[in-house]
């Protein structure tokens, strides 16, 4: 390869080559018809023109993009009218079609007043770093750099409001040309809600005042549209003393636009999971939460959903280990669904019963995160099931057994009884019949209380009412002591059937005779509530047995205290089983309960 080429020119020109062969930048000369005539060493290099290229004859169209040829000719063509030099980002061919961007200066080539041509100096901006270091002391090479290193626009604003200078950027961001914003006002380009803002802060700024360096404001297009900008800020004191404002500035339309998307879409989201019914729980891959809703909160009796994040699952799931966490996450990694019960644990120390739909959490590229999973409180759904099972074991147990003694009855009758056996038969059938009739109208008045909204109830008075009805149907006196004066407690007409199975209860399940039963009932009034406790001297039940009393499945109190436990919950009490004789259980029970006192 030549150190350079070129064809005869004058004398001034020559001498112009000269210095331009030693220059580590590209220099190219072309003629009016855009033929080359004169190319250094760096230029050669950079192009990989060889002698068989050269000799054949280069164009400007052979050097440049096919897409940026018009670009070149209409930029030529202004700078060959009188337009001011200016410089454009393109990228060339080289000889081998290898596209290289470049940053290129071009000026007009005059003699003797006449254009006869230009000359193009070329920064190959794929060896930026090399080539900074030799030209950074070059005004128009560095205006090159500021235009290639800026994604943003760079702008500087005399003390006139006008623009002294505008990079290649900004010219996109405004869509116009450099001669389009050059000493014109930038007041011209503000969309009128940011005028006055960015007036008024140019003019605090010039006079030397603190003003936010970093600020948003919109601009208006050449074509119409609004651009949002964010910019930053200073100023300069030039060599004459005068105050230059500089700036940098970033579109940020689609930046505006994603982030009104994505909070929007965070809107609709955090609405639908704040929203929702059921508790809403998201955990990382090692099984600690970082995400939880209101309800899944309210479900857990917390303050805030914040405190549950960063929580391990072995510390919300009652029973759970870490090997059981383990095993699930890897079911997740695996991509399986699931639904299974578990019990949530309460803030106050309980559990709430919950179904739980766990489904794997992926990642926008499809990597696993974690689990996701809903917890839908159940408590109803299991105090259903409870029920169920209780009226299902009052069909097969209690009314059964009587319908084995309206059998019994039953088998008594034969043609040739004796009135005395048909006595005895009838009584039998009576009894069993008028037992079921008894059990099947202690459920319907359970589940009449559920819908009885409570008020005020005199307790003294159904204590002493049910004490005489116990006396007249079972032969029992009540001692009631010293009961307070009418005493008014929450509760609804159902408390009757409360003290009475409470009374029942303490002579049905004391095996001596009615002389010797003994039961006892007692109010006392404290503050804001009244406690009953009704007691009695039958054989007392074990400490396991009394925690077991007023289970529905365990049956020992039958349909009464089933009633009790229903009716108590329904008042916001429950019921206590004791020794009636603390530390005695076999000297009989007693049983307290607590009602709140009625304002």
């Amino acid at each position: 390869m030549r150190d350079s080429y070129e064809r005869k020119v004058s004398p001034d020109r020559k001498s112009f080559r000269e210095v331009a062969d030693s220059m580590h930048i590209p220099v190219l000369e072309f003629d009016l018809e855009f033929i080359l005539h004169y190319a250094n060493r760096a230029a050669l290099d950079l192009l990989k023109l060889d002698d068989r290229a050269l000799e054949k004859g280069v164009t400007v169209h052979d050097l440049v993009a096919p897409e940026q040829q018009d670009l070149v000719d209409q930029g030529l063509e202004l700078l060959s009218n009188g337009e001011t030099p200016t410089s454009i980002s393109l990228r060339v061919v080289r000889g081998d079609r290898v596209r290289v961007p470049t940053q290129v200066y071009t000026d007009r080539v005059v003699q003797n007043g006449n254009v006869v041509g230009f000359v193009v100096y070329i920064i190959d901006l794929s060896r930026r770093v090399a080539a900074e270091e030799k030209v950074l002391d070059r005004k128009e090479i560095l205006e090159f750099l500021v235009d290639y290193y800026s994604f943003s626009g760079i702008i500087i604003v005399g003390n006139d409001y006008k623009f002294e200078y505008v990079n290649d950027k900004m010219c996109d961001i405004l869509g116009r040309r450099r001669s389009e914003l050059l000493g014109h006002d930038f007041r011209e380009f503000l969309h009128p809600d940011s005028l006055d803002l960015v007036a008024e802060r140019y003019v605090r700024r010039q006079k030397g005042e603190s003003v936010p360096s970093v600020y948003e404001f919109k601009v208006v297009r050449k074509d119409g549209e609004v651009v949002d900008i964010r910019m930053n800020v200073g100023t300069i004191r030039s060599r004459d003393g005068q105050i230059k404002t500089v700036a940098q500035l970033i579109d940020i339309t689609d930046e505006k636009r994603s982030a009104y998307a994505l909070r929007e879409s965070e809107h609709r989201y955090r609405s639908l999971i704040e929203t929702m019914d059921s508790g809403l729980g998201v955990d990382n891959a090692d099984g600690v939460m970082v995400l939880a809703n209101d309800a899944l909160c309210k479900m857990m009796g917390c303050d805030d959903p914040q405190t549950l994040i960063g929580i391990p699952i072995t510390e919300i799931l009652h029973g759970w280990t870490e090997n059981r966490v383990h095993e699930k996450m890897e079911e997740r990694k695996k991509g399986k669904i699931e639904h299974y019960e578990a019990m949530l644990k309460h803030k106050s120390g309980g559990t709430i019963p919950v179904m739980v739909s766990a489904s794997p959490f992926l990642g926008p590229d499809g990597e696993f995160l974690g689990s996701i999973a809903i917890f839908t409180d159940i408590s109803e759904m299991k105090k259903a099931e409870v029920e169920i099972y209780f009226l299902l074991d009052l069909l097969l147990h209690d009314i059964g057994n009587q319908l084995q003694l309206i059998l019994a009855g039953g088998d008594f009758l034969e043609k040739d009884s004796s009135p005395e056996q048909i006595m005895r038969s009838k009584r039998y059938v009576m009894d069993g019949a008028l037992r079921c009739l008894e059990l099947i109208q202690k459920v319907r008045k359970a589940e009449e209380a559920k819908t009885e909204p409570l008020s005020p109830v005199d307790i003294s008075y159904v204590i002493s009412a049910e004490s005489e009805l116990l006396f007249k149907q079972r032969g029992v006196r009540v001692d009631t002591g010293k009961l307070p004066p009418k005493t008014m407690v929450l509760a609804d007409q159902a408390l009757s059937q409360l003290v009475w199975n409470l009374l029942e209860n303490a002579v049905v399940h004391n095996p001596m005779s009615d002389d010797k039963k003994v039961v006892q009932v007692k109010g006392k009034v404290s503050g804001k509530t009244f406690l009953l406790s009704v007691s009695d001297n039958g054989p007392g039940l074990s400490d396991d047995k009394k925690s077991e009393l007023f289970e529905p499945t365990r049956r020992y109190g039958g349909v009464g205290l089933h009633l009790v436990r229903r009716l108590a919950e329904k008042y916001g009490c429950s019921p206590e089983v004791k020794d009636r004789v603390k530390g005695k259980a076999d000297q009989g029970l007693k049983i307290e309960i607590k009602f709140q006192i009625a304002d």
